[in-house]
């Protein structure tokens, strides 16, 4: 692949058979404007915004686990249309992912899918997003 996007993922990733997993279930975000009317995309902020919500939460998530970014070899991201556009913003998705995935910092990326779907159960948010995390269990973080 030589999209710019395939950089974004993995196209395969082999866990060991000694190693632990750990399934989060859908995550989405968290309000990040109070003064918006509740459950509505404003209240919620952006894909971009939701997207980093999402990711941040995940990351905590993991540490309180022992696990981290790196960890996550699997992630299915379902996006919704943004109101004011009508058309999923996959380029914000992207925008708020690359921070998190492919850095100096954190060079892993899993594998990936990310699919339009017609709406999320809370009103309001345009991502929820699913991971899977391996690590062997001799690797502890530092």
């Amino acid at each position: 692949m030589t999209e710019p996007w395939a950089r974004e993922f993995a196209e395969v990733i082999e866990i060991p058979a000694n190693a632990q997993l750990l399934v989060l279930s859908g995550v989405g975000p968290t309000v990040a404007n109070a003064s918006a009317p509740p459950d509505t995309a404003a209240s919620y902020g952006d894909t971009a915004t939701q997207t980093r919500s999402v990711l941040g939460q995940i990351e905590r998530i993991l540490q309180d686990r022992g696990y981290r970014m790196g960890d996550i070899v699997s992630m299915q991201a379902l996006i919704v249309a943004d109101p004011a556009t009508g058309e999923p913003d996959f380029t914000g998705f992207s925008s708020a992912y690359k921070q998190y995935f492919g850095t100096d910092k954190q060079p892993n990326v899993p594998v990936r899918t990310r699919a339009e779907v017609l709406r999320l159960v809370p009103p309001g948010w345009l991502v929820e997003v699913t991971v899977m995390a391996s690590r062997v269990p001799s690797r502890r973080p530092q």
